[in-house]
Protein backbone atom coordinates (compact mmCIF):
# COMPACT_ATOMS: atom_id res chain seq x y z
CA UNK A 1 0.00 0.00 0.00
CA UNK A 2 1.09 3.55 -0.70
CA UNK A 3 -0.26 6.90 0.43
CA UNK A 4 -1.06 9.76 -1.91
CA UNK A 5 -0.58 12.92 0.14
CA UNK A 6 -1.61 16.31 -1.21
CA UNK A 7 -1.08 19.67 0.44
CA UNK A 8 -3.76 22.04 -0.73
CA UNK A 9 -4.68 25.66 -0.14
CA UNK A 10 -8.30 26.71 -0.38
CA UNK A 11 -10.42 29.74 0.36
CA UNK A 12 -10.71 29.59 4.18
CA UNK A 13 -14.39 30.52 4.20
CA UNK A 14 -15.13 27.63 1.81
CA UNK A 15 -12.83 25.02 3.39
CA UNK A 16 -15.60 22.91 4.95
CA UNK A 17 -17.65 23.03 1.76
CA UNK A 18 -14.56 22.00 -0.22
CA UNK A 19 -13.97 18.97 2.00
CA UNK A 20 -17.61 17.92 1.74
CA UNK A 21 -17.73 18.33 -2.06
CA UNK A 22 -14.35 16.66 -2.65
CA UNK A 23 -15.12 13.81 -0.23
CA UNK A 24 -18.49 13.14 -1.85
CA UNK A 25 -16.93 13.09 -5.31
CA UNK A 26 -14.19 10.68 -4.21
CA UNK A 27 -16.69 8.32 -2.53
CA UNK A 28 -19.02 8.31 -5.54
CA UNK A 29 -16.13 7.79 -7.98
CA UNK A 30 -15.38 4.45 -6.34
CA UNK A 31 -11.84 4.40 -7.70
CA UNK A 32 -10.64 0.80 -7.78
CA UNK A 33 -7.44 0.37 -5.80
CA UNK A 34 -8.23 3.14 -3.28
CA UNK A 35 -8.97 2.20 0.31
CA UNK A 36 -9.32 5.26 2.44
CA UNK A 37 -9.77 8.99 2.22
CA UNK A 38 -8.69 11.34 4.98
CA UNK A 39 -8.69 15.11 5.12
CA UNK A 40 -6.64 17.07 7.65
CA UNK A 41 -7.27 20.76 8.33
CA UNK A 42 -4.64 23.05 9.79
CA UNK A 43 -5.36 24.71 13.10
CA UNK A 44 -2.80 27.42 12.41
CA UNK A 45 -3.68 28.14 8.78
CA UNK A 46 -7.40 27.83 7.91
CA UNK A 47 -6.60 27.79 4.19
CA UNK A 48 -4.41 24.67 4.41
CA UNK A 49 -5.84 21.19 3.83
CA UNK A 50 -4.00 17.88 3.54
CA UNK A 51 -5.63 15.02 1.67
CA UNK A 52 -4.42 11.45 2.14
CA UNK A 53 -5.67 8.53 0.06
CA UNK A 54 -4.44 4.96 0.48
CA UNK A 55 -3.85 3.12 -2.80
CA UNK A 56 -2.78 -0.43 -3.71
CA UNK A 57 0.04 1.05 -5.78
CA UNK A 58 1.07 4.12 -7.77
CA UNK A 59 -0.22 2.31 -10.85
CA UNK A 60 -3.63 1.83 -9.20
CA UNK A 61 -3.82 5.59 -8.72
CA UNK A 62 -2.43 6.54 -12.12
CA UNK A 63 -4.95 4.37 -14.02
CA UNK A 64 -7.65 6.89 -13.12
CA UNK A 65 -5.83 10.02 -14.25
CA UNK A 66 -7.28 11.59 -17.38
CA UNK A 67 -10.53 9.61 -17.22
CA UNK A 68 -13.82 11.50 -17.53
CA UNK A 69 -14.59 10.91 -13.82
CA UNK A 70 -11.15 12.16 -12.76
CA UNK A 71 -11.33 15.20 -15.04
CA UNK A 72 -14.79 16.12 -13.69
CA UNK A 73 -13.45 15.83 -10.13
CA UNK A 74 -10.54 18.13 -10.92
CA UNK A 75 -12.85 20.68 -12.52
CA UNK A 76 -15.30 20.66 -9.60
CA UNK A 77 -12.62 21.06 -6.92
CA UNK A 78 -10.24 23.46 -8.63
CA UNK A 79 -12.55 26.43 -8.08
CA UNK A 80 -11.90 26.18 -4.33
CA UNK A 81 -8.12 26.02 -4.55
CA UNK A 82 -6.05 29.19 -4.30
CA UNK A 83 -2.77 27.58 -5.44
CA UNK A 84 -1.87 24.36 -7.23
CA UNK A 85 -1.74 21.27 -5.00
CA UNK A 86 1.63 19.90 -3.96
CA UNK A 87 2.09 16.25 -3.18
CA UNK A 88 3.10 12.80 -4.22
CA UNK A 89 3.11 9.12 -3.34
CA UNK A 90 4.62 7.92 -0.08
CA UNK A 91 5.40 4.66 1.69
CA UNK A 92 4.41 4.65 5.35
CA UNK A 93 6.94 3.52 7.95
CA UNK A 94 5.48 2.82 11.36
CA UNK A 95 7.68 3.35 14.39
CA UNK A 96 7.17 0.61 16.96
Amino acid sequence: MIQEILIQHVQPEKRDEYIQVFGDILKKAGYSGSHGIKFFTSMEDPSRVILMIEWDSVEAHNQHRGTPVHNAMREATSKYQTVKSDGGHYVMHVVK
